[in-house]
Formats: C-alpha cells, sequence, structure tokens
C-alpha cells in the first residue's frame, strides 16, 4: 500500500515500543488503531493498555519525530508506508508550564543563573542579586555599567559566579548566600577582575571543571581566563596579607562608592589565551567540553574552537547576526543558536555544511532570539526567549513549539534551566520562573 493511500485506510497495524520504566510498557502484541487518531486517542489507548488509575499524557514518535497530527495525515506527510506494521514509541509528554513567582528588580535583567533553588541575576543597573524562592539573599553593585550575563561556577569550586560587564571587565563574586550556613547573609564581593577586553564583554562560560573560563565581548575576541577554588584563595591570602590600613580604606571604599570597580580585593589577571576570528561582536559563547568552545557573532557565523591551541576547527556561516549560543548536553556535538533572523538554528558539526541533515530551522517567534538555553540533561529539549516577549520550549524531535511561555511585558533577555524550571528576565525589570516537568 503506497503512503498516498494511508488517508482512505481506516485501521494502521501498529506496535507500541518504549523506553520508559517497566511498569509504563505495554505488551508487544501488534494492534490495528483508527488511523485518524491524534496523539490524545493515542494517549487514550496506551492509559487503558496499563489500566493506569490516574491518567497519564504521553506524547509519541514514528521514525525519530513526534507525530503533531492525525496519524493518517503524518504518515502521508512524511511519505511513509502503512503496508507493515508500524513502530510508534511513546514517552511521557511534557505538560504546560505553569508559572512560579516573579522577582521585581530596579532595571533590565539581562543575565540569570542557577544553583539548586538560587537564583543568580544581573541587572543593568550593575547591580548582582541572589534570591532564594521569594526572598532577596544578598545586592551588590559590582560593575560601574550594566552586568550583560552571569555564569554560575560548578559546586565543587565554592560559591563563585561569574559576571560580564558593559564596563569592558569580568568579575569572579563570591556569594555566601550559595553556601548558606552563618555567613549566608553577607553581601557578594569580588575576588578577580579581569580587564583585557578593550570592548563591552557579551557573555562568559565556564569550563566544564570550573578551572577555566571563555569570555566573548564587542571587540570581537574571545578570551580564556583562570578562575575557580584556587583563583579565590589566592585572593584571600593576598588580603590576608593586605597592611591593615589598606583594608580599612577598601572596606570605606566599597561602603561609599556606588558603581565603583572591584574592590581592593579582587586580584587582576591577564588572558591565558586570546581566539581571534569574528569580525564583528563575539555575542555568546558556550563551553560544553573541556577541549571544545562555541561561539556566536555579529558577522553571521557560529565557531567551534579547539580550547587548548585556540584554532577554529568548525565554522558555519549563515545569513544574519546571531546573538545566542548553546551546546548540547554531555558532550553532544549539536549546537544551537538563534538571532536576527527570528529562528532557532540546530548545526551538526558532523555534516558536512551544505547538506539538509546539516542544519534544522525551527520558526516560530516573532522577533529576535536573544537567548537560547539546552536542558541539561535531555538532549531534546530546548528553550528560547525573545524581543517578542515570550519564551518558547522546543522539543527538537518536532518542527513547532511544545509550549509558549507567556507573562514577560516587554523583550526577554535571557533565559537558563533550573533542574524541572525555566527561569527567564528581560527589560520588563522582573525574573520569571516556570515549573517544566521534562
Amino acid at each position: 500500500m503506497a503512503a498516498e493511500e494511508v488517508v482512505d485506510d481506516t485501521q494502521i497495524t501498529c506496535r507500541f515500543i518504549t523506553k520508559l520504566p517497566q511498569e509504563y510498557r505495554v505488551p508487544g502484541a501488534s494492534v490495528a488503531v483508527p488511523s485518524k487518531l491524534t496523539r490524545y486517542g493515542l494517549s487514550q489507548i496506551i492509559n487503558h493498555l496499563l489500566g493506569l488509575d490516574s491518567p497519564k499524557p504521553f506524547d509519541f514518535l514514528v521514525n525519530g519525530e513526534l507525530v503533531r497530527q492525525s496519524l493518517e495525515k503524518f504518515l502521508l506527510a512524511k511519505s511513509i508506508s502503512a503496508e507493515s506494521v508500524l513502530d510508534i514509541e511513546y514517552v511521557f509528554a511534557v505538560e504546560p508550564p505553569k508559572a512560579k513567582q516573579q522577582q521585581p528588580h530596579d532595571d533590565w535583567v539581562s543575565g540569570v543563573a542557577v544553583r539548586a533553588d538560587f537564583i543568580i541575576s544581573g541587572c543593568y543597573d550593575g547591580v548582582l542579586r541572589c534570591f532564594q524562592g521569594s526572598e532577596e539573599r544578598s545586592s551588590t553593585r559590582l560593575h560601574s555599567g550594566p552586568i550583560k550575563a552571569v555564569a554560575v561556577l560548578p559546586e565543587d569550586q565554592g560559591p563563585l559566579v561569574l559576571t560580564a560587564g558593559q564596563d569592558h571587565t569580568v568579575q569572579l563574586v563570591h556569594v555566601p548566600a550559595l553556601d548558606g550556613g552563618a555567613n549566608s547573609l553577607q553581601d557578594a564581593t569580588a575576588v578577580a577582575v579581569y580587564r583585557d577586553h578593550t570592548d563591552a564583554v557579551a557573555s562568559v562560560a565556564p569550563s566544564p571543571q570550573g578551572t577555566l573560563f571563555v569570555s566573548s565581548s564587542w571587540d570581537s575576541t574571545l578570551r580564556v581566563w583562570p578562575t575557580g577554588a584556587s583563583v579565590a584563595q589566592a585572593a584571600r591570602d593576598a588580603a590576608a596579607s593586605e597592611p591593615e590600613a589598606a583594608r580599612t580604606a577598601g572596606t570605606k571604599r566599597r561602603k561609599d562608592g556606588a558603581g565603583e570597580a572591584a574592590p581592593s580585593a579582587a586580584q587582576e589577571h591577564r588572558c591565558r589565551l586570546e581566539l581571534s576570528g569574528h569580525s564583528q561582536c563575539a555575542s555568546s559563547v558556550a563551553w560544553p567540553m573541556a577541549d571544545n568552545i562555541v561561539s556566536g557573532s555579529w558577522d553571521h557565523s557560529v565557531r567551534r574552537w579547539d580550547a587548548e591551541s585556540a584554532v577554529n576547527v568548525d565554522t558555519f556561516n549563515g545569513s544574519k547576526a546571531v546573538y545566542c549560543v548553546a551546546a548540547a548536553p554531555d558532550g553532544g556535538a549539536l549546537v544551537a543558536f538563534g538571532g536576527a533572523e527570528r529562528a532557532l538554528h540546530v548545526w551538526d558539526p558532523r555534516t558536512p555544511v551544505g547538506q539538509e541533515t546539516s542544519q534544522k530551522l525551527y520558526a516560530s517567534h516573532t522577533d529576535w532570539i536573544s537567548a537560547v538555553a539546552w536542558h541539561p540533561t535531555s538532549a531534546h529539549h530546548v528553550a528560547t526567549a525573545s524581543y517578542d516577549k515570550t519564551v518558547k520550549l522546543w522539543d527538537l524531535r518536532t518542527p513547532v513549539p511544545l509550549h509558549t511561555l507567556q507573562g514577560h511585558t516587554d523583550k526577554v533577555l535571557c533565559v537558563t534551566w533550573a533542574r524541572n524550571d525555566l527561569v527567564s528576565g528581560g527589560a520588563d525589570c522582573t525574573v520569571r520562573s516556570y515549573s517544566v516537568a521534562v
């Protein structure tokens, strides 16, 4: 039976398969189902076969792609024959996200990061804030201009956060709130400052081990620097040996001078490596594996770099400025990026550029994509933030978004994952969080 004849069929013989735990596996026998069934009807069948007291929503994949039409229309669109038994894989569906809370800020929120139940935000007022639930645990002015991005180091490096500033600097910040305990209400303190960039710093990303980080800048370069617990300890040792008079003067400057540069306890560091190749603003950077750095630029390119040799090993050249990049978790090769084209791109560097499978496009946003975040444990789920005031949740196995998150009243500038939450910030001066079970 040819694929075009499927529309006239009333039954399709299929076999339901799954990688879910044993208690969610149906018998492997073939069954005939109406061809006009959608995923809702298929989900009813699975719930019936499992005999679940509390029904669960399921999604369904054929040849690795989520079914978003009736079976007959899907098979016709994909030119899939229904002559033989059709294997249909079922997975738990991602239910609509639920708004949890929002934290008002005094200025645009341009960077967010998370650790456990803490949310760290960076603002255009130069202030780094730390929240636990609805409670603000600390608020510290660190930069003399806007903070453009924030990143949390791995937990074994200590309560350390990186902030990227429009004042051309990156700061390594000790945030006591992240550690809890008696000192958790102390203000955050800069322990290192990095000054080699000659223009605003747009993005920062720690290495997987957290002992190095890479920054990208409007000066078109990427730079690699030392960071982590050893850098913080060196700063503490230097501060301890500083004369008492100098420490007192530094403390007074921090109290009296809002917008001051990093305090005197912050040691200055030079970059270890410069990665040159972009011809315009290097807008975003990710460090997914020890030897692999990914960057995006206003020069329309996405580049992969060897982190040790600083060699550009792969380049994807697009047609619009790139504003954000993210890399697949657990060492996956895929790179997601977005920008002025308004579509989410997913690039597979393993496939020669130009081949149809080298990239996929996911179009739904109506304005520029400002941020992209890959789920930390799922290779299929990506979140995007946009100037169209929305955050979208994607499953890369279907070209349409799973869900569109409303709530922001102005441009959304940043987005990240916190376990099974999504956290976003924007020009409406709020950080918003949503519960998402992936």
